[in-house]
């Protein structure tokens, strides 16, 4: 199970978690066309994502909740939140342009 990759890693990134997400939930969608173990490989990677995002966003509070400024990741972030239709990650990558 990845589940504690997540929570292991001492550098979580909110953006990561997100990709990493997006690419469990398609797996689970061919799984579920496809194979049983594939769809709940899926799941058990969305859990991972979902806890990578969680860690990101306390060590975030942590600092004050000031995310480092990035123009270029933030592009990318609030282009990936616009797509995948998650508010936050649009939200995280506004606040991370200069």
């Amino acid at each position: 199970m990845t589940s504690n990759d997540a929570s292991d890693s001492s550098n979580p990134s909110m953006v990561h978690g997100h990709a990493a997400y997006v690419a469990a939930a398609a797996k689970e969608t061919i799984g579920s066309y496809t194979s049983t173990d594939m769809q709940n490989a899926g799941a058990s990677d969305k859990d991972a994502a979902v806890e990578e995002m969680r860690a990101a966003k306390q060590a975030s509070d942590q600092q004050g909740g000031e995310v480092n400024k990035n123009e270029t990741l933030g592009k990318v972030e609030q282009t990936m939140g616009s797509v995948t239709g998650c508010e936050g990650m649009e939200e995280e990558g506004a606040k991370r342009q200069a």
